[in-house]
């Protein structure tokens, strides 16, 4: 990688976190999973399971694969 390059990656991230919105909702991860159909379904599935356990006073987990392989734990 070229000393452009990566002062380029780095200029980017500096802009990234110096004016980083503190008003938004959802995390970036939440953003990548909601602009995957397929991972925005078990994830919305498995906040739905998680909100059932909450009901009837349980606690729990639920492990979900993402697309890119990634395992993600929603927890109560």
């Amino acid at each position: 990688m070229s000393i452009l390059e990566e002062l380029n990656i780095a200029v980017h991230h500096v802009l990234d976190v110096f004016f980083a919105s503190d008003t938004d909702v959802m995390s970036r991860k939440v953003k990548q999973i909601m602009a995957n159909p397929e991972d925005k379904e078990k994830y919305l599935n498995a906040l739905k399971a998680i909100k059932e356990m909450e009901e009837q006073g349980q606690q729990g987990a639920k492990t979900i694969t993402l697309s890119t392989a990634e395992k993600l734990t929603l927890t109560t």
